[in-house]
C-alpha cells in the first residue's frame, strides 16, 4: 500500500510507521475523519512480516449492541435464535493477520469491556462455545475523536485505550500538510480517468493554487470526492480554477491557513477572493457581483484599485 509522503510530516510519519510494521504491538491510529486512518492501517499490514495474511476490517459504528460479541469472536450453532449455522468471528478470520478496529471509540461500553478481555488474555471463545481460541492477529484500532477527551467524557474506557495505544500514531490534517495535495490531486485524476478510458487532465497552475489554499475540512476523502465531481462534470484536457466547486473558490478562511511564511494581510484576502471568484464566473461582472455580495460599479472600483483585468 502506497501512501503519498512528500511533506516533511507525512516523511516522517512513514517512516515511524515503518517501524511499527515489524513489531506485534497494537497500534491506534488517530486523525480526523476522512485524513486517511484506514489506508495508514493497510500500510501497516502491507509493510510487516503478516503482509500475505488476511487484513480484515471491523466497521464499529455500524456493528448493533446485540451482535458486537457474535460478530467478532463468532458462534456456534443454535447459540441464539437465529443462529442455524456456526459461525466464526473477525478475530478468527483475521488469523495470523490483522484485524483492524475503525471507529474503536463508537463500540458501546458491553462491547468496549468484551474487546478488553480479548486484548488481555490473546484469546476468544465463540458465543454457546466451550473451547478457547487464541487469538495470533495484530490489532490495529482507530479514532476520529481525540482519545484523550473520549476517555474523560466516559465513551473510551481507560483500560482499554491504554491496552489499544502501545504504539499511537497521529495522522495529520491535510491543510497541515499542503504539500501533497497536488501528488494527491494527481493520483485521484489518474484513478478515476481509468474506468474512464480517458487521460487524465492536467491541473492548470491557477486550479492548483485553489485547491492548495483551501482548508479541506473533509480531508483527503473530500479531495477526492472533488475531483472525481469534476471529472464526471465532462473537462477538456485539463482543469483550470473556473472548474472547480464554487465552496473550493469561497474558501477564505483557507488563505489564512497556516502553511505560507508570511500572514496576509486583509487586503491581499480581498483581492485574493476577487480574482477567484471573477475566474469562477469567467470572467462575467454581474454574475461575480452578484457572488461578492456588492453592486457592478463596487466591483469595477475594487478592480480598478487591484489592478484586476
Amino acid at each position: 500500500m502506497k501512501l503519498i509522503a512528500v511533506s516533511r510530516v507525512m516523511r516522517d510519519l512513514l517512516r515511524q510507521a515503518r517501524r511499527y510494521a515489524t513489531v506485534d504491538a497494537t497500534v491506534l491510529i488517530t486523525g480526523e475523519t476522512g485524513v486517511g486512518k484506514d489506508a495508514l492501517a493497510r500500510f501497516l499490514h502491507a509493510s510487516g512480516p503478516r503482509k500475505r495474511e488476511p487484513f480484515i476490517t471491523v466497521d464499529c459504528p455500524a456493528l448493533p449492541e446485540t451482535l458486537v460479541e457474535a460478530e467478532l469472536f463468532g458462534h456456534e450453532r443454535g447459540a441464539f435464535t437465529d443462529a442455524t449455522i456456526a459461525r466464526p468471528g473477525r478475530f478468527e478470520l483475521a488469523g495470523h493477520g490483522t484485524l483492524y478496529l475503525d471507529a474503536v471509540t463508537r463500540l458501546s461500553e458491553a462491547g468496549q469491556g468484551a474487546l478488553l478481555r480479548v486484548v488481555e488474555e490473546r484469546r476468544v471463545t465463540r458465543l454457546g462455545g466451550t473451547t478457547g481460541t487464541d487469538v495470533r492477529a495484530r490489532i490495529i484500532a482507530s479514532s476520529a475523536t481525540d482519545v484523550e477527551d473520549a476517555v474523560r467524557d466516559g465513551s473510551l474506557r481507560a483500560d482499554l485505550f491504554h491496552r489499544l495505544s502501545v504504539l499511537p500514531v497521529r495522522l495529520p490534517p491535510l491543510r497541515e500538510r499542503p504539500d501533497d495535495i497536488l501528488p494527491l490531486t494527481r493520483r485521484f485524476l489518474s484513478e478515476a480517468s481509468e474506468p474512464l478510458k480517458r487521460e487524465p487532465p492536467r491541473v492548470t497552475a491557477e486550479a492548483a493554487d485553489a485547491l492548495a489554499r483551501y482548508h479541506w475540512p473533509g480531508n483527503v476523502r473530500e479531495l477526492r470526492h472533488v475531483l472525481e465531481r469534476v471529472l464526471l462534470g465532462g473537462i477538456g484536457p485539463e482543469i483550470r480554477a473556473d472548474a472547480l466547486p464554487i465552496e473550493i473558490l469561497e474558501g477564505q478562511e483557507a488563505y489564512l491557513a497556516p502553511g505560507g511564511a508570511a500572514r496576509p494581510t486583509l487586503e491581499d484576502v480581498e483581492r485574493r477572493y476577487i480574482e477567484l471568484t471573477l475566474t469562477f464566473a469567467r470572467g462575467n461582472q454581474t454574475k461575480a457581483a452578484a457572488i461578492l455580495g456588492i453592486s457592478r460599479k463596487a466591483l469595477w472600483e475594487k478592480r480598478k484599485r487591484f489592478g484586476l483585468r
